[in-house]
This record gives C-alpha cells, structure tokens and sequence, in this order.
C-alpha cells in the first residue's frame, strides 16, 4: 500500500502495517525526487521536499526499522547515482541531495549499529520518472538532455534483469564487502562481460552460473525468504511498500 515518506504520518503509518516482531532482512532505500531547473529558477520549496524524501525520509526509516532489521540481521541498501558527484547545470536539486543521501550511506555504517549499508549506483534505469525529467529538462533546454537522448538510442540503459542480477551478487557477498565501497552497476557488468569472454571465473559467480542459478541461490539462502521492505518513487510522489513476509 502506497503512503507519502516524506512526512512523519506517512511513515508512521508504514511502520504501522508491519507486524511489531517482523523481522526485517532488507530495506531498499529507492524513494527519490528532484526536478531540473536553473539556478535562478529553482523552488526552493521543491528543494526542502526533496530533502524530505531523499536525506530526512530514509534516515527516519532507517531509526523506525533499526529494531526489524537487527530481529531480522538484516542490511540496507542504497540506490545511488553518478549525478551527486557530477554537478551539471540544472541539476542542484536532485544532485545535492543525493549527495547528501551518499553522505548518509557513510554515516549509517560509521555509527555501526550493527546493520551493514551498502550503496548501489545503478545507472539510467528506463523509468517512468527518468522520462518526467528528461521532458522537463528539455523544456528548460538543459544540456545533460543529450546524455539521456544518446541513451535511448542506441539502447544503453540499464537492463533491469541484468540490474537484478547484480543486486542478487552484492547480495551474497559478506557484510564488511557490501557495505565496503559504493558498487557501479556499470563496473559489475563491464567486469562480468570481460571475464565471460575471456573464460575467467569472476568472484561471485559467472553469467553461466547465473543462468543455473547457483549464486542466485547463494543470495537466495542469505534472503531466507524473510521479510523485504522497499521505499520507491511512483511518478513522483514518494511511496512506500512492504513486500514478502515476517518470518
């Protein structure tokens, strides 16, 4: 059930809809929004909101699952981007509050209370809110419209099954190597396609392995089939849903 992150009551009452023993094995922290514009044109009141959804909301749902995810020894992930340490015109929004949701990624695991964070740079993922930003940044005529446009056209996107693969990987690994560095989707497939061409066995498994399912399975046996909470943008508008079941 979808509910607003970005206030106390909408993550109350997400909070609210799980089981007060569920034990919670992962948390993905998705929920992000920041419109392009201009320096001179910027909402600043649009500007607090994504600092609501991007840094204040998975802070706050970090603290309000903490107890779920030691239950369930479970870990957080973050889906970063490549935009927070590349500034780009009309990007300020989006970019510094990233930024700031990397800088959080760091601090969670300094603190460490026992619940390992790794982030997760995932590419452009063909998105509903990929293609919003892309229609209002052309029509603010940014430039960083051609980086977008080159990628629809010649299919350089980032393919969610290949994506899903990855996250299953950075899944299997132990808690100090996923919570060690931000991990590039882009990194772990140019890796993983290099080492199958060269009939190298990477860490972690190969693409044969993957369609066997053996390290899938390894993921899967980490996974135990407990409880999976996701927080995700929907057009937009930060929303939250829990997926699976407490064990």
């Amino acid at each position: 059930e979808a509910c607003d992150i970005s206030c106390a009551d909408g993550r109350g009452a997400l909070v609210a809809a799980l089981p007060a023993d569920a034990a919670v094995r992962l948390l993905v922290q998705n929920a992000a929004i920041g419109d392009p514009a201009p320096l001179g044109e910027l909402d600043v009141e649009h500007f607090e909101a994504a600092l609501r959804v991007n840094v204040v909301a998975p802070l706050a749902l970090f603290q309000a699952f903490l107890p779920h995810l030691r239950r369930g020894e479970g870990r957080v992930l973050h889906l970063g981007t490549s935009v927070a340490f590349h500034p780009q015109r009309g990007t300020a929004v989006y970019g510094v509050t990233k930024m700031a949701f990397h800088r959080l990624y760091e601090q969670l695991n300094a603190e460490q209370v026992g619940v390992p964070v790794a982030s997760l740079s995932p590419g452009m993922v063909d998105t509903e809110g990929v293609r919003d930003h892309v229609g209002k940044a052309r029509s603010l005529g940014l430039p960083h419209v051609r980086y977008f446009d080159e990628a629809f056209a010649n299919g350089s996107t980032t393919p969610e099954r290949e994506l899903a693969r990855c996250v299953e990987e950075l899944l299997g690994k132990d808690a100090h190597a996923f919570s060690a560095r931000e991990w590039r989707f882009s990194e772990w497939r140019k890796e993983r396609l290099g080492q199958e061409r060269g009939g190298q066995q990477p860490v972690g498994g190969s693409w044969s392995e993957w369609r066997t399912g053996a390290v899938r399975e390894r993921a899967r046996a980490w996974s135990g089939g407990a409880l999976l909470f996701c927080a995700g943008a929907v057009a937009g508008a930060a929303a939250g849903a829990a997926l699976g079941r407490a064990r």
